[in-house]
């Protein structure tokens, strides 16, 4: 299984031909995302002027395509771990995406495909695959 992060998912929904050709080449491997993602591509959607139906309708049905990985309260104990440790070190990172490397770990989900590669790539466990 392989994690799709938003930058790849938006570059999806908005059919940019690179973004389309990752997506396919993993799509034997199964691919995920998670709850946090979700709410990331939905508020990018609700936070614009005009909001797109399109856009809406597109996203909720790629989303029903997938699976779609939750946060429970084992997510929450590894995301602490996770921030304590990136802070003490001082590499902090977004904490959605602490959240979601949580999430990932959790899953047994080892790759993501993301152009953010600079914040996963400082997660143990957790390989980037760029487009």
């Amino acid at each position: 299984m392989i994690c799709l992060d938003s930058t790849v998912i938006i570059d999806f929904l908005k059919g940019r031909e690179e973004a389309i050709n990752i997506i396919g080449t993993y799509m034997n491997d199964g691919l995920a995302t998670t709850e946090l993602t979700i709410f990331e591509i939905f508020a990018g959607i609700y936070l614009k002027k005009s909001i797109s139906e399109n856009e809406v309708i597109k996203a909720t049905e790629f989303f029903n395509s997938i699976n779609v990985l939750s946060f429970d309260k084992t997510c929450g104990e590894k995301a602490a771990r996770i921030y304590a440790f990136l802070s003490n070190s001082g590499n902090l990172i977004e904490q959605n995406d602490v959240f979601i490397s949580a999430i990932m770990i959790k899953n047994g989900c080892e790759k993501i495909i993301t152009r953010n590669e600079k914040h996963f790539l400082k997660i143990d466990g957790i390989k980037v695959v760029r487009y």
